[in-house]
């Protein structure tokens, strides 16, 4: 293409600006709608596939009335927790087909009055463990120091690497990969941190929810949930009714159970936003297809006399082609820019509404999104209208004047 036929591409895209920025606009909303879905797509695939890999428990059992739901136990977090019935753990180690039974504790979200930024406490019993720590050995190939705390990626920690509660100071020995939901968020601490956080918390006047891992009483102690994994064979049914036999008021939620939900969140969240893709697509198509059609009747005198000044019948749907993709270029690049801005600005309070872990990918692969974007957009006018621009090329310059004559 020379420097002649792109300037006649260019006056004729600037001719009738209305039609031409009307067309490129819905292609800005189809590559809008195209790069945040396909960036969606990867984030919650990664959320899920990180997830999946790091939750190691077979069986979950959380007490009822804990305001959770099939997702937030470990997955998301709540604020507002009761705890299981005493001697619950002990119980489920003893059950047949149980290899490990590990529990956690969590404390309610504190405040911001007393501490630095809010936060979600989560303890683990180091002894028996096997879902949090294979998460810091991630990043921390040493043991957890005495006193020191483990950080979800969301978490800010300055330039000291510390974060303080209850005008106590905590070492951050690391901060955890992003899980995508709001375990980014939290803060892991071994049992005997968590108990140093109560007493610093007891010291300064501030009641948990429950403040107490131990029951008024009892030296048997109370947990969140407990995190089970089971024998090979072992019979999950047979499990839960012991465990409901025996105590009134838990839940028990299978790894199936957690994903199936959390697959079809994810599965129904991606149907909506392709099936918008596909709607843009054939309306940004039909409405190139017609406008073209149209402005190809309205210009054949124009095009009987470039044919007849010399004009080749390729160089015709040249220009016809390049039309096209001029107006598929245009929208293109302003869907991109304003689909970037919104996605990456709101990109928290994305993952923090879809219920679903959320991590946005790397910039590789949000580099190939980019590039799938580009080149599908930039062929969709030439795509639309290459029936068009054949028809244009085989115009009788001769015949299309007399018509317009007459």
């Amino acid at each position: 293409m020379n420097k002649t036929d792109l300037n006649l591409i260019i006056e004729n895209y600037l001719r009738n600006p209305f039609r031409s920025f009307g067309l490129s606009l819905l292609i800005a909303l189809l590559a809008s709608v195209l790069l945040v879905g396909g960036l969606l797509s990867f984030s919650l695939s990664k959320g899920l596939n990180r997830l999946s890999s790091r939750l190691g428990a077979d069986v979950i059992v959380i007490p009822q009335g804990s305001e959770i739901n099939d997702q937030t136990v470990l997955l998301q977090g709540d604020s507002k927790y009761a705890y299981l019935p005493q001697g619950s753990l002990e119980f489920i180690r003893g059950l047949e087909g149980v290899e490990i039974a590990t529990p956690q504790y969590f404390l309610t979200t504190l405040n911001s009055s007393c501490c630095e930024q809010k936060v979600m406490i989560i303890g683990f019993e180091p002894a028996s463990d096997f879902v949090i720590q294979p998460w810091i050995h991630e990043v921390l190939t040493d043991k957890l120091p005495k006193g020191a705390i483990v950080v979800g990626s969301e978490i800010s920690v300055g330039e000291k690497r510390t974060v303080r509660f209850f005008d106590h100071e905590y070492p951050v020995a690391a901060s955890l990969e992003p899980v995508g939901n709001k375990l980014d968020q939290a803060v892991f601490v071994d049992v005997a941190t968590l108990a140093d956080i109560r007493e610093a918390a007891k010291a300064k006047g501030v009641i948990f929810l429950h403040q107490d891992v131990k029951s008024e009483g009892s030296d048997s102690p109370i947990y969140s949930s407990v995190l089970i994994k089971l024998r090979a064979g072992a019979d999950i049914e047979r499990l839960s009714r012991e465990i409901h036999t025996r105590f009134d008021g838990v839940q028990i939620r299978t790894r199936k159970d957690l994903f199936s939900g959390l697959e079809k969140s994810a599965n129904f969240l991606q149907i909506v936003v392709w099936s918008i893709v596909a709607l843009f697509l054939v309306i940004a198509v039909a409405a190139i297809v017609i406008s073209f059609s149209l402005s190809t009747r309205e210009r054949r005198r124009e095009y009987a006399l470039l044919r007849i000044v010399g004009y080749a019948r390729k160089r015709l749907r040249t220009l016809v082609l390049g039309e096209s993709l001029l107006v598929s270029a245009v929208g293109t690049y302003i869907g991109l820019l304003l689909s970037s801005v919104a996605f990456f600005t709101f990109k928290i309070w994305i993952g923090e509404h879809v219920n679903v872990p959320f991590i946005v990918p790397g910039n590789a692969e949000i580099a190939a999104v980019y590039a799938v974007v580009v080149l599908l957009l930039h062929s969709v006018g030439p795509v639309a209208v290459f029936g068009v621009a054949n028809k244009v090329s085989e115009i009788d310059a001769y015949a299309a004047l007399r018509e317009v004559e007459h």
